[in-house]
């Protein structure tokens, strides 16, 4: 089901229990953004599919809050996720600077997309080449 549906966000791209995420805290590399922290475990014994797990403490504000960085977040996600590589865990936490009142898809698309790069580079193996072009490069408009 590509067509219609390819753009959901299906339960198979959720990180849903605990042990995972502690895996991925505990053996994940972390990526550091400027308004989050992404831990990206890369495990090819994983079947096929990348999951997103989001970590929004109550530190982040109330729970109006905590849901928009999270609906934001996943919103990303979904929007870039044909440019996600197979296999990879991603735990998501919010750094205590971020304010949820200016969060935008825009901006965090832009603090997004180079991470994005990076991964596909780590989980391919070899330095970005002239014939892999970057996701962005591609889509934008």
């Amino acid at each position: 089901m590509q067509g219609k549906g390819a753009l959901l966000f299906p339960r198979a791209h959720r990180l849903l229990r605990r042990p995972d995420f502690l895996k991925c805290y505990g053996t994940g590399q972390r990526y550091f953004s400027r308004h989050f922290v992404f831990f990206v475990l890369y495990d090819r014994a994983l079947p096929g599919q990348w999951r997103l797990g989001l970590a929004v403490t109550r530190k982040s504000g109330n729970a109006v809050w905590r849901n928009r960085i999270k609906r934001v977040v996943r919103e990303v996600f979904r929007l870039h996720q044909r440019g996600i590589p197979q296999g990879l865990d991603i735990v998501v936490v919010p750094r205590r600077n971020l304010d949820p009142r200016t969060l935008t898809l825009a901006d965090l698309t832009r603090e997004f997309l180079p991470l994005m790069r990076t991964w596909r580079t780590r989980a391919a193996g070899t330095p970005d080449s002239p014939a892999s072009v970057p996701f962005d490069a591609e889509h934008s408009a």
